[in-house]
């Protein structure tokens, strides 16, 4: 009960536990198309579907973060500080085409361009591997997906990172976890009210 080892208690826990997911509940109040997103091991929020522009959606958080995503990837995030500006990615990218096994363990080139400090256009080599099967349940629903990883390679600012991608049969990214600036932790996205184009 003593209160030092209680707030040493809750710190591991936190380190150690996953936060908690948004409830189904809180999802269905909001009419529009949501992500549930969360930086590092900060808490779960949901973002919500702020416009579109062709093939990029643009999410936005309470906070005033913004999160471009084009078929699910991360191409551009502001509203943190050292923000990621653009991500122009190379035109065999999965985030491009949607398809993953024509190139795993093919060496990819995409360019990221920074703000605040400056960087235009990091070149960042990566590739794909597929991790096998996985089954992963979101507000109760069991849906089998197949789980890439995507390693950085060696590089200019020797930025080392590892993006994971939960895809389903659809071939739509439902989970992911995305690194999109050295200067922050990855971004936990989970498709929680899912977009869908207009016919």
């Amino acid at each position: 009960s003593n209160s030092i080892y209680r707030e040493l208690f809750e710190s591991m826990s936190a380190l150690i536990s996953s936060p908690d997911d948004i409830s189904k509940e809180s999802i269905e109040k909001i009419k529009f198309s949501t992500k549930q997103a969360r930086i590092g091991r900060t808490s779960n929020t949901i973002i919500v579907l702020e416009e579109i522009n062709e093939d990029i959606l643009k999410w936005t958080s309470s906070n005033d973060v913004k999160i471009y995503t084009l078929n699910d990837y991360i191409i551009r995030l502001t509203g943190l500080g050292n923000e990621l500006e653009n991500l122009a990615l190379d035109d065999k990218h999965p985030g491009l085409t949607k398809k993953f096994q024509p190139v795993l363990n093919e060496e990819l080139i995409s360019f990221y361009t920074f703000r605040y400090p400056d960087l235009h256009r990091l070149p960042i080599k990566t590739k794909f591997s597929n991790l096998g099967s996985r089954e992963i349940e979101i507000f109760g629903k069991k849906i089998e997906t197949n789980l890439y990883i995507e390693k950085s390679q060696k590089n200019l600012i020797s930025w080392n990172f590892e993006n994971f991608f939960w895809v389903d049969e659809y071939g739509d990214i439902v989970k992911s976890i995305q690194n999109f600036s050295p200067k922050h932790p990855e971004i936990h996205l989970l498709s929680t009210k899912k977009y869908k184009k207009p016919e």
